[in-house]
């Protein structure tokens, strides 16, 4: 990490249906996670269409703005870095917002004063910088990828809470069967089997590591009942889960 790198300010924006932010430019790099809503971004020469998940960066002294469809939420980042820095324009988080948690966690902590607090947004921005390098490295992201891992991002975020495919394809525009294509296509399987894992994964960290209750574990982990959630474990690992809390 080059000895410039260092965060200068970060924080959430929040704005309503046609609430532009009007273009402007920095000194410095913003970067910005966009949690919710739908945007349209002029950065520099290119248009961007930011849904949740994606990640904009533009270098200093490049004009941008935000152009509010729906209203959104972000966090934005500004970084003290090289103009000609090796990250992308644009990127998209993964399915464990693996980008999504650096950016909160920075947020968090840059309100915090204290020594502890600067040494601990220095390591993030260690690892913000390497995620970034490595999506600048990878292959272009294609409009399917983009939807998938989106839907893996709603997968991780609200798997206790009873979503359904179908509610789930028309928040990212696209039909039911159009999600299923994606999902064969590009992971071998389908969304609610990648929801299922989500939820099971879930269930067996619980299972192996507290003293929960199986009625207490089916419903924090979207299961409809105990019987359902034992279908699930004994599936997948041959045990039931009270026979897998004993050997564990």
């Amino acid at each position: 990490m080059h000895k410039s790198l260092r965060l200068l300010g970060a924080g959430v924006h929040t704005a309503g249906p046609g609430k532009d932010y009007p273009s402007h430019a920095h000194t410095s790099w913003e970067l910005v996670y966009y949690v919710r809503g739908r945007i349209t971004c002029p950065v520099g020469e290119e248009t961007y269409a930011a849904t949740p998940g994606t990640v904009l960066l533009t270098p200093p002294r490049t004009w941008h703005a935000e152009l509010s469809r729906t209203g959104y939420v972000n966090r934005f980042l500004q970084v003290d870095a090289a103009a000609g820095w090796p990250w992308p324009r644009v990127c998209f988080d993964d399915g464990e917002r693996s980008l999504g948690r650096v950016f909160d966690a920075l947020v968090r902590e840059s309100t915090q004063p204290g020594d502890d607090s600067d040494r601990l947004c220095s390591l993030l921005l260690g690892e913000l910088d390497l995620l970034l390098r490595r999506a600048a490295a990878a292959a272009p992201v294609t409009a399917a990828d983009q939807l998938v891992a989106q839907a893996e991002r709603i997968f991780e975020e609200r798997f206790a809470s009873g979503i359904r495919i179908g509610s789930v394809a028309a928040e990212l525009g696209i039909s039911p069967s159009g999600l299923r294509a994606s999902f064969a296509r590009l992971r071998g399987t389908s969304p609610r089997a990648a929801l299922q894992n989500v939820r099971l994964r879930h269930a067996l960290g619980h299972i192996r590591n507290s003293t929960l209750t199986l009625q207490a574990i089916a419903e924090l982990t979207g299961y409809d009942s105990v019987s359902h959630l034992s279908r699930h474990v004994k599936a997948a690992t041959g045990s039931a889960p009270g026979a897998l809390r004993t050997a564990e």
